[in-house]
């Protein structure tokens, strides 16, 4: 069978994708393959759910170009597709004084990003803060926020459904080609053929696109775990520590759900020994409570249990770790018609429906010349 559009991966980047598409080219086909029952079942229905503000990465990246887009973008789309949203803000905390100069130089970056609205945390506000964790100094961002990943993946979803865009479920890529003009896309059920590939698989991308003969990236797995916590705690604002030197994370923090009822931690950073499984060690709560009493007060080890996990979707590019995204068209690795996101790791959420437009926009001048 012939489609001319097909995206390969049902998590939330690949769905804005194909929904940004469909405004652009309404009348052409298009088809979705996700290899898992459900979507958004993997990195987009594994995460804290966190709206980043853009505090943390360099200023010339793409994380930050799109991390700030995006935050924007998922206000305009949550009020429109009634996801719950909120602009709760966060703390940035510097528990101890070695810890204060970190901040300090965080709390600038933050601003020669552009993130607006920051604020030194001082009196009143403060003191309330004191009640829940150790603080020599914070600072707020009010434009960092949450979101449910699961009702943001069903809500887009359901629109595209309602639209009459195949979405095929069950549907796992096992092989791709180039044949003439066309991509041969084999899958455990079918074989397609298509003149547009957008490979959106997460952690499995760089694996795919080895098939095309592009091996210039490799996947580099991190798994992070989120312990809940069985008691009330703070859930006004998020609570973020300085991020540790050296971690492939943001520290550990808090996370919550839209009615207060789960308070969580996480995630901590591990690696990824069995490959991609989420399977949780027994010994959980013992590795990651260093982290969250060295932080938050009133947390007992008896008060953790284990949660989930989920695992980022680094990448390495000549065997070095490439800390940026990557968005792959024909200029950059010259497959014509070929498409990728490879290292939509953390603020990927964030930045999906502005990294969705930007994928949209460039299929777009490729597919207007056929």
């Amino acid at each position: 069978m012939h489609i001319p559009i097909l995206v390969a991966g049902g998590g939330i980047v690949g769905l804005l994708t194909l929904r940004e598409i469909h405004k652009i080219f309404p009348d052409a086909d298009k088809a979705l393959l996700e290899k898992g029952h459900y979507f958004g079942d993997a990195a987009s229905g594994r995460n804290s759910g966190v709206m980043h503000a853009g505090l943390y990465y360099p200023s010339d990246s793409l994380k930050l170009k799109f991390c700030l887009e995006g935050n924007s973008l998922w206000e305009e789309l949550a009020h429109e597709l009634n996801i719950p949203f909120s602009r709760c803000g966060k703390y940035l905390v510097a528990a101890t004084v070695d810890e204060v100069e970190v901040l300090d130089e965080l709390f600038d970056h933050a601003k020669t990003n552009g993130v607006q609205g920051l604020r030194w945390v001082k009196g009143d506000e403060l003191s309330t803060l004191e009640n829940y964790c150790f603080v020599e100094e914070a600072f707020f961002s009010p434009q960092s926020g949450f979101i449910s990943p699961s009702a943001a993946t069903a809500a887009i979803r359901d629109v595209l459904f309602k639209k009459n865009i195949p979405l095929m479920n069950d549907y796992e890529v096992t092989g791709v080609s180039k044949v003439g003009n066309v991509f041969e896309i084999r899958t455990n059920r079918e074989t397609f053929t298509c003149d547009i590939f957008i490979n959106a698989t997460g952690a499995f991308a760089p694996s795919l696109r080895r098939q095309l003969g592009l091996d210039d990236f490799e996947a580099y797995w991190v798994k992070g775990n989120y312990l809940k916590l069985n008691k009330k705690f703070y859930t006004d604002s998020l609570i973020y520590p300085v991020p540790p030197k050296g971690l492939k994370g943001l520290g550990v923090h808090t996370s919550f759900d839209f009615d207060g009822g789960v308070v969580r931690f996480g995630p901590d950073t591990q690696e990824c020994p069995k490959g991609y499984e989420h399977s949780l060690n027994e010994n959980l709560v013992e590795e990651m409570y260093p982290a969250i009493s060295k932080l938050f007060k009133g947390i007992e080890r008896e008060d953790l249990q284990q949660d989930y996990c989920g695992i980022r979707a680094k990448i390495k590019r000549h065997g070095e770790l490439f800390s940026d995204f990557w968005l792959g068209t024909s200029l950059e690795h010259g497959v014509e018609g070929y498409f990728e996101f490879l290292g939509i790791e953390s603020p990927g959420l964030t930045a999906a429906p502005a990294l969705a437009k930007e994928m949209a926009k460039q299929v777009g001048h490729n597919f207007s010349k056929k």
